[in-house]
């Protein structure tokens, strides 16, 4: 029952919490996010601002003719861009400033000394550092200059501070002086020069640059990817990697905005919230289904089971249980009375044929009885000895049905049939049938362990060994020999095999008593075939008979010929 509520639940809010659980890993990482924008950005405005400048000094240098045409387009160009370089001048390749436009942003004195520093051969565009604030450089070569001495390479060279082209976002206020970056909110950014040194996109913002670490962890990733990029998280702190206009490397750090923050409060809310609310509903489901259903279930199969115990079934079924259950009940009543009132009548019934076929093996047993007596009294009478013998061998053959009967009326089992016992009385009365004399130079033993046989085998099986031991008694120990005669049986696997040994004179010591043997051997053939036996016989020392059978025969089944030997 749980399992089926559960089942049918489960899904719904597994799928609900999913989705929670997914709007929460968003935004658990909009910081990370964030950070890899502003990367993007700085990226693209340094690239964006380099080109622009190039492409401004480039039509420049097509425009000037001379001194006083290179002051002017100096003087548009640093207009048209809203004063944002801090110089703007032509220098020639020793790094002599000929004609310059500044402005009032940065620090005049740098932008001067890094112009006056440059290596002729050196990048179109560079970004370098003064007292801790980083600068775009950008220049372009003028057409060469001829005079009577030697030639010059002119150049033109712009130089602008990098506070100020930092990504555009709001919510990040510049501080006093309106030169800071306005970088996404909560984020700061640095650049990363060889050897490791970072500069700071707003030196006034007094940032925390962070740990050589993290800076090693972020250019190793860097490395490994394509792109260049890398990204790291740091007890709660988002860093992005990445190169910015080809010609630096910037690290910004972000970190979780306070609405985020709560936002992600709520989804875990939300997610504790849909698990409460789906315990309490499975709660409540499994107590109304424990009520409803289980409980008046587990009624009836105490019912039921105390039925199977004393015979008595109470129905009683509470009035809240569902009708279909209470209708159950009802018919599990009416179906036990009337099983109990078929139950006596068939106990009545199965005494009755117990009692017949006692009756019937036991007038069966005395048939046999008067029958084995009549023969006996008949055989006494007659002069000729060898008749007298065929009517005491016919005697011993029904008085071993006789003892089969008796055994089966006395233990009551139609079904089996205890061997062990059986072929002890069995063999007792075959060796007292055969005379005292006999009795005192021979001895049985009787070994059939624990084998059980049903009737139908049983009958053949006595018969035979009924044959063998009288024939052993009367032809195996002539005159005054003494010996022993065994009976085992033993079953192995799906086979029974019964051994009738004897250590007398043999089987062909005893030929001349074929006439008086062929009946019995015949007989014994016949038995065997009858349950599909092998008969094998062996000459060792006595005479020995092996008798092997499967454990039950069907009755349809057709008997196997038994392989044999040549008659005793």
């Amino acid at each position: 029952m749980a399992t089926i509520i559960i089942g049918s639940v489960l899904p719904v809010a597994v799928l609900g919490t999913v989705l929670i659980w997914q709007d929460y890993g968003n935004l658990s990482r909009s910081s990370e996010r964030r950070s890899e924008i502003a990367v993007g950005e700085i990226d693209r405005h340094l690239r964006h601002d380099a080109e622009r400048t190039t492409a401004m000094l480039n039509t420049l240098s097509e425009s000037m003719v001379d001194d006083e045409s290179a002051r002017r387009l100096l003087q548009l160009a640093q207009s048209a861009s809203g004063m944002r370089y801090c110089l703007l001048a032509v220098i020639d390749d020793r790094g002599t400033i000929a004609h310059q436009l500044t402005t009032t942003s940065g620090s005049f004195e740098a932008c001067e000394e890094g112009a006056r520093s440059f290596t002729p051969g050196g990048k179109a565009a560079s970004v370098w550092v003064d007292k801790g604030r980083p600068y775009l450089t950008v220049r372009v070569p003028l057409p060469v200059v001829s005079s009577d001495k030697e030639s010059r390479q002119n150049f033109l060279i712009a130089i602008e501070p990098l506070d100020q082209t930092a990504v555009e976002a709001e919510g990040f206020p510049p501080p006093g002086d309106g030169t800071a970056p306005r970088l996404t909110s909560n984020a700061k950014a640095w650049f990363l020069f060889p050897g490791g040194k970072l500069v700071s996109l707003c030196p006034d913002c007094g940032w925390t640059p962070p740990d050589a670490t993290i800076v090693r962890r972020l250019t190793q990733r860097g490395a490994e990817d394509m792109l260049g990029r890398a990204t790291l998280q740091v007890s709660g702190l988002f860093f992005a990697y990445g190169p910015a206009g080809g010609m630096v490397s910037v690290i910004v750090e972000a970190t979780r905005l306070p609405q985020e923050t709560r936002t992600m409060w709520a989804l875990g809310v939300w997610i504790g919230m849909v698990l409460a609310l789906l315990l309490a509903g499975l709660a409540g489901v499994m107590i109304a289904g424990h009520r409803l259903v289980i409980f008046p279930l587990r009624r009836l199969t105490e019912a039921v089971q105390e039925w199977e115990r004393s015979g008595v079934f109470d129905a009683s079924v509470s009035l809240a249980a569902p009708q279909e259950y209470r209708r159950l009940a009802w018919a599990f009543g009416t179906a036990t009375r009337r099983l109990v009132r078929r139950e006596q009548e068939l106990r009545k019934a199965l005494e009755h044929q117990k009692t017949l076929l006692g009756e019937i093996h036991h007038r069966v047993k005395n048939n046999l009885q008067i029958v084995a007596s009549l023969l006996s009294l008949q055989g006494n009478r007659i002069g000729d000895d060898d008749v007298r013998v065929e009517f005491m061998l016919a005697r011993d053959r029904v008085r071993t049905l006789e003892t089969l009967h008796r055994h089966l009326y006395v233990e009551g089992e139609l079904e089996s049939l205890n061997m062990n016992s059986f072929l002890d009385e069995l063999s007792v009365q075959l060796l007292t049938a055969a005379g005292h004399d006999v009795q005192s130079r021979v001895t049985m033993h009787v070994d059939a362990g624990d084998v059980m046989m049903a009737p139908d085998q049983a009958t053949p099986i006595a018969l035979i060994v009924s044959e063998v031991v009288s024939n052993a008694l009367k032809f195996a120990f002539p005159g005054d020999r003494h010996g022993t005669i065994s009976i085992s049986m033993a079953r192995e696997k799906d086979s029974v095999i019964l051994v009738i040994s004897d250590d007398g004179i043999g089987l062909s010591a005893s030929s001349d008593k074929e006439d008086r043997e062929g009946i019995g051997l015949q007989l014994i053939r016949g038995l065997a075939r009858q349950i599909s036996a092998r008969l094998h016989v062996e000459e060792r020392n006595g005479t020995r008979f092996v008798v092997e059978w499967p454990a039950q025969v069907s009755q349809g089944s057709m008997p196997q010929r038994a392989g044999h030997t040549q008659p005793r």
